[in-house]
């Protein structure tokens, strides 16, 4: 049902980019280097430089073949510079320099378009070996709406996100964005693929999308159909991390909360924005967030969080109860935390003590 080859070879070299070089050189063999080749070129773009790439004695050239600059890297070496955590990769350089064609600026005027080179060989290098850039930044890149538009929301996700970064996680975030134009929206999913440079991002949304890119994956469906998410979270879970960004209706939000949080890895995290919804009657809220609405939900786990301290401390709980292991609101956006919510309740007498 859901393209789960599209992660054949990525997603073992999430995993193989931090272990030892045997083992990342066995997986370069196991997946071809033909197939890990086309991922790293992928992730590179293009570039006005020659990529040769070496693997088991073999060198391949890429990218702007004919150019002056050619950079030459081991395959092995640009995987670990993608997904690794070392430092950045330090390969070959070399520049053909052909006798100048001076015009009426001269020597110096040579010179000066020399400095483009520099300019080239730095842009390669750099995606390969990507930073950990600004999460607000990335989005007004990509064009997404999480910050400094409609909302101010990354700087809550860089405090939440922050020690996941740059771990090989699963993200699903349901709503992709552009309504029924299949050509619209994936802004936030291309930041999630920056944001998370070992991540492997799906986007669900209602709608068919052309939304391509390195380790994107977009998925059709309806985020109210609980059964199509519990088979989605099977086959392409467990996720590190959900946010839903879909049709805020509550309803809607109540459904895929219910369905795709038991997919959730423990310490991972479920995020729902925009909450204004909750309050609004023409979304199927209430001015006072009562129980139907997204926001009851969420206050409801607050309470979840606490029944150590009234219930028979021999009952297991409900399954929330047992598996919410904190949550944090923001405006309109909030985090729940996946985790095992097991501490004691207080000593019984002092419930009666005064």
């Amino acid at each position: 049902m859901f393209d789960t080859a599209r992660w054949t070879v990525p997603a073992p070299l999430l995993q193989a980019a931090t272990a030892g070089r045997d083992l990342l050189d066995d997986t370069i063999r196991r997946l071809t280097p033909e197939a890990v080749t086309a991922e790293v070129l992928r992730e590179t773009g293009e570039h006005a430089v020659r990529l040769d790439l070496n693997f088991d004695g073999h060198t391949t050239a890429h990218l702007c073949t004919d150019a002056e600059v050619v950079i030459t890297l081991d395959l092995a070496d640009a995987v670990r510079g993608l997904y690794g955590t070392g430092a950045r990769p330090w390969p070959s350089l070399a520049v053909t320099t052909p006798d100048p064609d001076l015009d009426e600026r001269g020597i110096a005027g040579w010179f000066q378009d020399r400095k483009g080179v520099a300019r080239s060989v730095q842009e390669l290098l750099s995606a390969l070996k990507p930073g950990d850039r600004d999460l607000g930044e990335l989005a007004v890149e990509h064009g997404s709406d999480k910050w400094g538009d409609l909302h101010w929301y990354t700087q809550h996700y860089e405090r939440h996100f922050a020690r996941l970064r740059d771990e090989p996680v699963r993200v699903l975030e349901i709503g992709i964005g552009g309504y029924d134009d299949p050509d619209r929206g994936g802004g936030s999913l291309r930041m999630w693929q920056r944001y998370f440079r070992r991540g492997l991002v799906h986007g669900l949304d209602i709608a068919r999308k052309n939304v391509s890119g390195p380790r994107i994956m977009t998925v059709l469906g309806d985020q109210s159909d609980a059964a199509f998410l519990d088979r989605l979270g099977r086959e392409l879970g467990p996720f590190d991390v959900v946010i839903d960004d879909g049709s805020h209706l509550n309803e809607h939000v109540r459904t895929s909360f219910h369905a795709l949080f038991p997919h959730v890895r423990a310490g991972g995290l479920y995020v729902v924005e925009d909450l204004q919804t909750a309050y609004w009657p023409s979304w199927g809220g209430h001015p006072e967030a009562t129980a139907g609405t997204s926001m009851g939900m969420l206050k409801s786990f607050v309470d979840g969080l606490n029944q150590a301290e009234v219930r028979d401390p021999r009952g297991e709980g409900s399954y929330l109860e047992r598996n919410i292991s904190g949550i944090s609101f923001h405006h309109n956006i909030a985090f729940v935390e996946k985790g095992l919510n097991a501490e004691e309740g207080g000593p019984a007498f002092l419930r009666t003590l005064f």
